[in-house]
């Protein structure tokens, strides 16, 4: 019965939807992946070239320049990750909602056949008492 509930309910979910959105979320999640993984590695090497190629000929407002412009380009790689991040979530909680107003339907359907054969049941025993009796 409990399969037969689920096979229902995974058979009714609009799978069109789901597998239509779905290259678009792993487009965006491998974006994602791949630009923070590219990110950390490129800032870690950045890192160790600028900071070995400081010599005491540059002044420190030089260095404090170079060390905005580095955190300025952090900074705009941040928001572009977050700016994917944001599009990704949104289309996991657009599939998320119409997955779950599915499930809600067919909830709401398993509990009106549970009540109708609840019903059929007593009219069934009762004609079995009724036919006992007599």
């Amino acid at each position: 019965m409990l399969a037969r509930t689920i096979l229902k309910v995974a058979s009714q979910i609009p799978w069109d939807k789901v597998i239509e959105l779905a290259p678009s979320v792993a487009e965006r999640a491998g974006t994602l992946w791949k630009s923070i993984k590219s990110k950390n590695q490129r800032q870690s090497v950045d890192e160790s070239m600028v900071y070995s190629s400081y010599s005491t000929e540059l002044s420190e407002s030089d260095l404090l320049k170079g060390r905005l412009e580095r955190l300025e380009e952090r900074a705009g790689s941040l928001e572009e990750q977050l700016q994917a991040s944001a599009g990704l979530l949104k289309t996991l909680a657009e599939q998320n909602t119409s997955l779950v107003q599915q499930i809600e339907l067919h909830q709401a359907r398993l509990i009106r056949q549970s009540l109708l054969f609840a019903g059929v049941g007593a009219v069934l025993a009762g004609m079995i008492v009724y036919l006992f009796i007599r």
